[in-house]
């Protein structure tokens, strides 16, 4: 049975009970538990901690670690179910969601054209141990590897491999048609099935996931037939021959040193990396993979949504860094903008001074300008040169053409950040 504990209440068990005692408990191992306590940052205390309090000697707890992500706040103990990595929790949960709803959904008819065999069972009605009869036509989706099926030539051990389906030449009459009853029951799922590069995929675009069939097989050493032995004894007859002539003769094999042997019992495997998701199906005791053909429709429709929640959540991760990169480029450019007003005041401010200072200057010597020596009359006409340059540039026109020049003060800011400035 499982428990659900806040994060706090967790962290508050292990400090309070020994985790041996504690998972006795749950009905776990303790180094279950303190997997658990790890995944989800939890502390747990070290050794000799115990036999401090039992001691009386004062013992530190190590401080919870604190976190905001609401993956990690409550925590299931016990129980069958799969705890998972809880940062990818929102995409165990988007793809769970997507398998309920395409349940709920009425099955129907596949609007594309599709010829189904006249001893058509239904997956949905299938008993565990169900087989499917042979289908003549099979599903659209299927051709391209049904085709490539068909054309395989066994190998000695009668193997035949195409993209995606490695199985003994006797059960490929069963792989077709358990291709098209699987084609069948994903397409009321909206997936597809597409003969890829790599192999066989499932996909509901952008989404793809690889998969395979595959049957069961062992190596055995081989016994080497009659005619093998005979074929080895006569190729070493005529190797002896040319020895004696001086002639050399490179080595051959005349039969295999293993066999492979095939089980008949198939399996169907999804390449593909989805936490705590069911990835591979095989044919049982007491069931075929005809009989959990619905299970292994909705694990190939939960891989896909697994991967679209984690694409979405990407995509929008991204998003939102580079709208914070945006904004903090603005926040940056506006801070480098207020340093350029900041010294086009003071230097106007300056500019404002001295013109000042001039007047005062070229009022006074205008007392004793007669007097003077040229040196002195051509200091006051510089003086007055400059005086002229400054109020000029201080003036409204040439002020506002330098200042649109700099875009100091744009009418329309195009580094104006709505929402204020960045954390």
């Amino acid at each position: 049975m499982s428990r659900t504990f806040l994060r706090q209440e967790l962290y508050e068990l292990v400090w309070s009970t020994p985790i041996v005692q504690l998972a006795e408990r749950f009905g776990i191992s303790d180094r279950g538990l303190a997997k658990t306590c790890e995944r989800f940052h939890i502390a747990v205390p070290g050794r000799g901690y115990w036999a401090k309090v039992e001691a009386g000697l004062p013992a530190t707890r190590t401080p919870l670690w604190k976190t905001d992500n609401p993956a990690f706040q409550t925590i299931e103990i016990g129980g069958a179910q799969h705890q998972g990595n809880p940062q990818l929790a929102f995409a165990a949960k988007a793809a769970q969601e997507a398998v309920i709803a395409a349940r709920a959904e009425p099955i129907v008819k596949p609007k594309s054209p599709v010829i189904q065999s006249p001893a058509f069972e239904s997956a949905v009605d299938a008993p565990a141990s169900a087989t499917f009869r042979p289908v003549t036509q099979p599903h659209a989706m299927t051709m391209g590897v049904v085709l490539e099926l068909r054309n395989a030539v066994p190998d000695r051990d009668g193997g035949i491999s195409v993209k995606g389906i490695r199985i003994h030449v006797d059960s490929r009459t069963r792989a077709i048609a358990f291709l098209h009853h699987l084609a069948l029951a994903l397409e009321v799922r909206s997936v597809s099935i597409k003969l890829g590069v790599e192999g066989l995929n499932a996909e509901i675009a952008p989404e793809s996931v690889r998969f395979e069939i595959v049957e069961g097989r062992s190596l055995e050493k081989h016994e080497p037939m009659p005619s093998e032995l005979r074929k080895e004894l006569e190729y070493e007859r005529r190797r002896d021959l040319a020895r004696r002539r001086g002639q050399w003769l490179p080595p051959e094999s005349f039969y295999p040193e293993y066999d492979h042997h095939y089980s008949g019992k198939l399996s169907l495997e999804v390449h593909n990396w989805a936490d705590g998701a069911r990835k591979k199906w095989s044919d049982g005791k007491r069931q075929t993979l005809e009989g959990v053909l619905e299970s292994i429709a909705d694990g190939v429709l939960y891989h896909l949504h697994f991967d679209k929640a984690r694409r979405e959540k990407r995509e929008e991760d991204e998003r939102r860094w580079q709208h914070m990169a945006h904004r903090r480029e603005l926040q940056k450019q506006r801070a480098e903008r207020e340093q350029k007003r900041i010294r086009f005041l003071a230097e106007l401010a300056a500019y404002q001074r001295e013109a000042a200072d001039l007047k005062v200057t070229i009022a006074n010597a205008a007392k004793v300008i007669a007097e003077a020596n040229p040196e002195y009359r051509r200091m006051i006409e510089w003086a007055e040169a400059r005086l002229a340059h400054l109020e000029a540039q201080n003036a409204l026109g040439p002020l506002a053409a330098n200042l649109k020049s700099q875009n100091l003060f744009p009418e329309n800011d195009a580094l104006y950040d709505p929402e204020g400035d960045p954390p």
